[in-house]
């Protein structure tokens, strides 16, 4: 992938568009009067400066015309578009010597307002509201009412992000091929997004209109928030038709239609489903697993099938690293499952008949530069948030806690998310924001910040439906009708249609796509399949469908100082959250925690891993109530630590989720943190906890967990010559902590060159060396990574070998999120004799090697030698010590630095170059609050 985008903009398309705009001052209207706000520099801020925080590349995400003539021309990138990714990047390599007093050379200010000479320029779109830039292009935004105040940040979010939110909204909404242009990618991603929130615009409004009923005042307030929000979005859009300056050159280069169309409420909430859809939800792969269950009962039999899957997909792994170590939340723990419940379609039998995907015709539209950009960019979103650090009070130098936390939300350009400061007479708060949503997300507040990682847990089942027929004859193939309480009931059926005309540079006729979804009571039919040879249609029940603007109650009161005064009264509003996230909470007294989400109470004589009968037998009994949600406040063991992994004991896995054994990245953020402690008598400073997750942000998880067991099994076995030099390389690099880390930021390869060569070519080797007796008969190829790549993995099994920094090709950042590492540990200790709790049984280690761990030291010798034959070859050298190259980074013509880089993704005109890896939040917070308001 290109480190840049130059997208031609002709001088005849800049002079038409001149041409066709005039300047315009933005009128005001009428709002109502109240007291402002202070808008002071720190006014109402408890922080005293101690709050930081970064967003590569940059806040300004406008391109307007003569910007992109500039980038073309000169390569000139618009102001305040790059300048925080210098800061992010360089703390690879500054954390070793970082102080606090150097917390600023990779963190911005996060105070609230702006030093009046950091004062870029001031905005009034409205009555009521002002909005200042600063330097970064922060926009710090004064309303006189709430109403105002979120006038303005849709003003202000329009100004930083229209081109992206109007993608996001087309996104959220299934109609991106109406908006880009015609093309099998596009229409394949409406219909894919129609399969999760298929809501027509008045279903949309519906769901805004239903907050004051459902949620009272805090509703109301809502509901009128996000009105007068996108009331800025759409004063920013009149602004930007007369003014060119106004206007991102986007709409030129990648769509039909050049002018920005105004928003509706709907709007937002197809934005809040896209981005709940994608980060805060979890469970859904009961068909796959049922998959797998069938394929493991056709290998090893019936009873020995069966328990093979309890082990493969473990729910309740006692090893498993976790977030709250001391007490159980008991949740999805089923007692005798009754094997009526369990609905298993024909193994074999593929789901067909989803609602039509695409135009015939489509592949003669082929998307241009800038749209396949994008499409290359959404696809990749990724489905996991990272990570947190939290720190009690007792254990910081300074007596307050003491956060390192933010999500991990890949890179683009612009980024995904935006910032703001936004302040009321009644709200105060600073940070992250999805654009299209105009709150503050992911933040701090006057006296207190919170943050988040994705939990995953799970709010969504897959049932079967028994397809029947009304008139009492057989039932069709792909009916819509479906036994429910002993009544044949007819489907629901929307319409969606979209008209998707072709891009600029694209070809053929305007294509009329026509999506038809099928709902029942449960949810929303992906498809249709057999059971028992019979017909069935295959639904998904999600908890929070038609209610994915709920959550806008619980954020927004994050923001208000009146609601949110501690950290107990900060829970209360994380239990309004509809989506599952794991949420933390830092002030100058406290730390809290709270995993959020609606979720479901299942039966307990139901199997939660596998499919139900949709006909009536198995409903949900009600949601779990926010007592028994986790939560933890100031926890024993004097912090908190996440990093996607399971939030507490007894709370089961989703069943997409197949990582949680006894090894999981979060040991790696634990480990450094402890050794912290270690090192400063448990009493840490903000930038201590910071070199803690920065030491683990370019650890290899393999090499920390799975390669030191492999080393010992191996221990006293005498090896060729060539595999006792790359186990040298292995143990020098174990040592030395297992980074993927170059000595210097300028060198060309990494310190470790050969170790991590050897590392990342012995893993898959190995695992197929222990495992493909009893998987590689479903085949050996592809299996989903996290953000929409694709990495090795089992067909049978749905968990890639190892989730690498490379991303199958994806280069999102992320990585080590759900491998094989959890069940190598356990084979490994296995063969050392030892007795892990989460081992596996006869069933699975009899078949594994070739024939049982006594023919496992060859199967294991024969995997080294294959690796140390690859690495000679694409190497050139038997040398060990001088390789520098994988298969696979060979393969892409790459040094392995550059093969594991973070690429920014460009949604926009102006891309920003790759830089090396690191295992980090997108956007991060440094928190620390000296005071409080009075208790």
């Amino acid at each position: 992938m290109a480190t840049t985008r130059r997208v031609g903009l002709t001088a005849l398309t800049i002079s038409a568009l001149v041409g066709a705009t005039l300047t315009s001052t933005v009128t005001s209207t009428s709002a109502a009067a109240t007291t402002a706000p202070s808008h002071a520099y720190r006014a109402g801020d408890y922080a005293d400066g101690q709050a930081m925080s970064i967003l590569p590349p940059g806040e300004n995400g406008l391109v307007n015309v003569l910007d992109a003539a500039q980038f073309e021309l000169l390569g000139k990138r618009p102001a305040a578009s790059q300048d925080q990714l210098g800061k992010y990047a360089n703390l690879l390599y500054g954390y070793p010597t970082l102080t606090d007093s150097t917390l600023s050379d990779y963190y911005n200010d996060e105070s609230f307002g702006a030093l009046p000479a950091d004062i870029t320029r001031t905005e009034t779109p409205t009555s009521g509201v002002t909005i200042y830039r600063d330097k970064h292009d922060v926009p710090h935004i004064y309303g006189n009412t709430d109403q105002t105040m979120a006038f303005g940040a849709g003003y202000a979010q329009a100004e930083d992000r229209l081109f992206l939110m109007d993608v996001l909204r087309h996104y959220g909404s299934g109609t991106l091929a109406s908006f880009l242009g015609a093309s099998c990618e596009f229409e394949q991603m409406d219909h894919d997004q129609l399969l999760l929130a298929p809501y027509t615009k008045a279903q949309a409004i519906a769901q805004v209109n239903a907050l004051p009923a459902e949620y009272g005042a805090q509703g109301t307030l809502a509901k009128s928030m996000i009105e007068n929000y996108v009331a800025g979005v759409n004063k920013y859009i009149e602004a930007a038709t007369l003014n060119v300056l106004k206007l991102p050159a986007d709409y030129v280069a990648a769509i039909p239609n050049i002018l920005p169309q105004k928003w509706n409420v709907a709007d937002v909430v197809a934005i809040a489903g896209l981005i709940g859809g994608i980060f805060g939800r979890g469970g859904g792969n009961e068909i796959a697993n049922a998959h797998l269950l069938q394929y493991l009962q056709k290998q090893l039999g019936t009873a020995a099938g069966a328990k093979a899957f309890t082990e493969l997909k473990t729910s309740n792994d006692p090893l498993a690293p976790s977030t709250v170590v001391d007490k159980s939340f008991p949740y999805e723990i089923p007692g005798p499952i009754d094997p009526a419940t369990t609905a298993l379609p024909d193994y074999g039998v593929p789901t067909t008949g989803g609602p039509v995907a695409t135009d015939p015709n489509c592949n003669l539209a082929k998307p241009n530069l800038q749209a396949l950009s994008i499409i290359q960019g959404l696809s990749q979103l990724p489905k996991h948030m990272s990570n947190a650090l939290v720190v009690n009070a007792d254990h910081s130098a300074s007596g307050h806690p003491i956060a390192v936390f933010g999500p991990q939300v890949s890179y683009y350009a612009p980024q995904i998310l935006s910032l703001l400061d936004l302040h009321s007479p009644n709200y105060a708060a600073e940070g992250a924001s999805f654009p299209g949503t105009g709150i503050v997300e992911l933040g701090r507040g006057q006296d207190y910040a919170w943050s988040a990682t994705s939990a995953g847990t799970d709010l969504i089942d897959q049932r079967l439906e028994k397809v029947c027929n009304p008139t009492g004859g057989a039932p069709a193939a792909r009916g819509a009708y479906y036994e429910f309480n002993g009544q044949c009931l007819p489907m629901t059926v929307e319409h969606f249609q979209e008209t998707a005309l072709p891009k600029p540079g694209g070809i053929g006729a305007p294509a009329v796509l026509k999506h038809n979804i099928y709902l029942t009571r449960h949810g929303v039919v992906q498809g249709w399949t057999t059971a028992h040879g019979a017909p069935v249609a295959v639904v998904s029940q999600r908890s929070t469908f038609n209610h994915d603007v709920d959550s806008v109650v619980g954020f927004l009161g994050w923001g208000q100082p009146a609601l949110t005064h501690d950290v107990k009264s900060w829970m209360a509003s994380a239990a309004k959250i509809g989506f599952t996230f794991n949420w933390f909470y830092v002030d100058n007294r406290d730390t809290g925690y709270f995993v959020s989400g609606l979720d479901p109470l299942r039966p307990s004589n139901v199997d939660p891993n596998l499919p139900t009968w949709g006909t009536g037998g198995s409903e949900w009994t009600g949601y779990l109530p926010p007592a028994q949600h986790v939560q933890q406040i100031n926890p024993a063991q004097g912090f908190f630590v996440s990093w996607n992994n399971k939030p507490a004991p007894g709370f089961a896995a989703a069943d997409d989720q197949y990582g949680y054994g006894q090894v999981f990245r979060s040991v790696l953020l634990v480990n450094q943190l402890k050794a912290q402690f270690a090192a400063h008598a448990s009493k840490l400073s903000r930038s201590q906890v910071v070199q803690a997750m920065e030491t683990a942000a370019s650890q290899d998880l393999d090499g920390v967990t799975v390669l030191p067991l492999l080393l010992q099994y191996l221990s006293g076995r005498p090896q060729p010559a060539g595999v006792t030099a790359m186990l040298d390389q292995l143990q020098t690099w174990i040592a030395d902590g297992a980074h993927r880390r170059k000595a210097a930021a300028g060198d060309p390869q990494y310190a470790h060159a050969a170790a991590v060569a050897i590392a990342d070519e012995l893993m898959p080797n190995l695992i197929q060396a222990l495992y493909d007796p009893i998987l590689a008969a479903g085949g050996v190829g592809s299996a989903g990574s996290n953000g929409g790549a694709t990495a090795p993995g089992y067909n049978a099994l749905p968990m890639q070998f190892v989730n690498t920094p490379n991303s199958g090709g994806a280069h999102l950042g992320s990585a080590y999120d759900g491998g094989y590492e959890s069940y190598l540990v356990a084979t490994l200790q296995q063969l050392l004799g030892g007795t892990p709790v989460d081992g596996f049984g006869t069933e699975i280690t009899d078949k594994e090697c070739t024939g049982g761990p006594a023919t496992c030291p060859a199967a294991v010798d024969t995997a080294l030698q294959k690796t140390f034959d690859s690495l000679v070859t694409v190497n050139k050298s038997s040398a060990v010590g001088t390789w520098t190259a994988s298969s696979a980074s060979a393969a892409a013509k790459q040094t392995m630095p550059k093969f594991d880089a973070i690429e920014f993704r460009a949604l926009g005109l102006v891309g920003q170059p790759a830089i090396d890896w690191q295992n980090r939040p997108t956007f991060q917070q440094v928190i620390e609050f000296p005071r409080h308001r009075a208790r």
